[in-house]
């Protein structure tokens, strides 16, 4: 077994995971304009992304342990496959009969079981590797979700640079709009060949709590203590906080700010992929749960400036706030569940993630819809029969407005839809800047009872299959 090449090789299968993000989050917009889609659809295309991931973790932590490692991340590898190429099929099956909506979504959903089995594999490869370094190590391998999301991210506006695809770019024209984003898609395909080659022909070590002993029915039981479920509900609002208005920036910036919204994205990116490489030294200075608390602070602040942001600069001011905030929640959640429950293995882990990427789930989709109800209470019922169409087939009248209709407006109509989308676009950010301020309520209780029992102690296990000095020492 060969731990450097296990940990690069599960890098590297987080930025197959990230590049879908990234993609998927930059061609939302061109989904829209190609096949008519509202913003709830689009934050429901968006969020049944990480509903496939919820319900892959919670499947794959169950039978991890019986399965291996390894078989988990060659389904992983299946999964993005026929997600990523269904998406690429999706205007010629069209043609079949079959909505691009519902192609989309299932798409979409194989594509976030991938990344749900992906991060069942590697959080506990990491946790059996590095059994005495879990919050550090788990925050530099996930560093390459951040990572993975600044090169997509580059490569997408690359793309859209090239073809002239920027917003009001001249290369705008429905043909193009389509062929950019079929080709911002394929790029999904690298990594994930890369991490499928490496991970072949790799023995793979057994999990932590399988080497050290620890029973299944102990380790169920992990699930129902009570500190346990006070962390799944900060797992709840961390990952709505973090995940869920980064795939909704592009469509949010788009009307606040007149920018697209991936540049932000890559910046924010940036900035964790660098700092979650120090995660050890400020988790060791501060205690985790004291990162955590810091990053509730920062990310309610900044998340609420993102709000406001009208133009590239305030955006960069507001994202590089938010950005702090956000960068150590993810990982340092995993790493905290890792060291406080280790009996837990990775059923727990797996847990965590479905937790997290369920909240994802449902809080996007709620962004688009609280998105779409406030611009169109802001528009004046006359202008709203002349630009909202119901779409076809929609039983419940489900309705979009027609930017083609918007612009055959009166100027003085045209500015007062405008108004109204960035009224509806800032909104859904703002409700969401709520939650981490009740995480900063919990992380700091839990930070003062830690403190007031002599400080942080994670619970380290070892098995006789284990050895703890000789992993370790690949730092």
């Amino acid at each position: 077994m060969n731990p450097r090449r296990l940990f690069v090789a599960s890098c590297i299968s987080l930025v197959a995971s990230a590049f879908s993000f990234i993609m998927r989050q930059d061609v939302l917009p061109a989904w829209g304009r190609s096949f008519n889609l509202n913003a709830q659809e689009l934050g429901l295309i968006g969020g049944i992304a990480f509903w496939g991931m919820a319900t892959a973790m919670a499947i794959g932590s169950f039978v991890v342990d019986i399965l291996g490692m390894k078989k988990m991340l060659g389904l992983a590898f299946f999964c993005h496959l026929v997600g990523t190429v269904l998406m690429l099929a999706t205007p010629y099956l069209g043609g079949l009969g079959v909505s691009p909506y519902a192609l989309l979504l299932v798409a979409n959903f194989l594509v976030g079981g991938a990344n749900g089995l992906v991060e069942i594999g590697i959080n506990p490869l990491a946790a059996t590797l590095y059994p005495t370094q879990k919050t550090h190590r788990l925050n530099i391998l996930h560093a390459w979700w951040p990572g993975g999301l600044m090169i997509g991210g580059l490569l997408a506006l690359g793309i859209s640079g090239v073809l002239g695809l920027e917003i009001g770019g001249a290369g705008s024209t429905p043909q193009a709009t389509m062929f950019g984003w079929q080709v911002k898609t394929a790029l999904i395909l690298v990594p994930m060949l890369v991490y499928g080659a490496l991970f072949l022909f790799e023995p793979f070590p057994v999990t932590e709590r399988v080497a050290s002993g620890v029973s299944t029915k102990h380790m169920m039981a992990q699930a129902l203590r009570p500190m346990f479920l006070l962390w799944a509900f900060c797992m709840v609002l961390t990952a709505a906080t973090e995940l869920a208005p980064q795939g909704m920036q592009s469509l949010v910036l788009e009307k606040t700010a007149g920018m697209n919204g991936t540049w932000i994205l890559i910046y924010t990116s940036s900035l964790m992929f660098l700092l979650r490489h120090f995660a050890g030294p400020i988790a060791h200075r501060l205690s985790p749960v004291g990162m955590l608390t810091g990053s509730a602070l920062f990310s309610a602040i900044g998340l609420f400036s993102l709000s406001f942001a009208y133009d590239f600069k305030t955006a960069v001011a507001a994202a590089t706030i938010y950005g702090l905030g956000i960068v150590y929640f993810w990982p340092t959640m995993l790493g905290v569940t890792a060291e406080r429950f280790p009996r837990g293995g990775a059923f727990l882990l797996g847990l965590m993630g479905c937790i997290g990427n369920l909240s994802v789930g449902v809080t996007q989709p709620w962004m688009g819809r609280v998105n779409d109800q406030i611009t169109f209470a802001a528009i004046p019922s006359e202008v709203q029969q002349s630009i909202l169409v119901v779409k076809p087939g929609e039983e419940n009248g489900q309705k979009v407005i027609d930017p083609r209709k918007v612009k055959s407006l009166p100027a003085e109509q045209q500015a007062t839809v405008l108004a109204a989308q960035k009224e509806g676009a800032k909104w859904s950010f703002r409700y969401v800047s709520a939650l981490p301020v009740l995480l900063v309520l919990i992380f700091g209780a839990i930070a003062l009872s830690d403190k007031a029992r002599g400080g942080y102690k994670p619970e380290v296990l070892v098995g006789k299959e284990l050895a703890p000095a000789e992993l370790a020492s690949d730092y």
